[in-house]
């Protein structure tokens, strides 16, 4: 978990609060399975500001959820209520472990280092 923790958010001290709420928002999503994104926010302890008429996270969410949104650990979708839209998040390590296949396969190909 410290692994991927670093791979998505790096290893410097000013990155420790972010890293932190990465690991809570994957616990969480792990054990709902999907949230909706204010529910997340809120969750994760994320403030949430009015903009246009639309209550909407800090710029900080999206800086813990889209680097495990990048490595396909998460996904989003947004389906319309009415006249508004929602945005669902999602857990899904079957597309993680798709993606991390993808990418040593493609690594070694590149390497020109044959299977193991």
């Amino acid at each position: 978990m410290e692994t991927l923790l670093k791979y998505c958010y790096g290893n410097h001290p000013k990155s420790r609060r972010i890293r932190e709420l990465g690991r809570k928002c994957l616990f969480l999503l792990a054990e709902r399975r999907e949230m909706e994104l204010l529910e997340l926010a809120r969750a994760l302890g994320i403030k949430t500001e009015r903009w246009k008429g639309y209550e909407k996270p800090a710029k900080t969410f999206y800086h813990v959820v889209n680097p495990l949104k990048e490595i396909q650990i998460i996904d989003s979708v947004k389906r319309k209520e009415g006249k508004r839209f929602k945005t669902i998040y999602f857990f899904t390590p079957e597309k993680f472990e798709a993606n991390m296949r993808a990418f040593v396969k493609s690594t070694l190909e590149f390497l020109g280092v044959g299977k193991r």
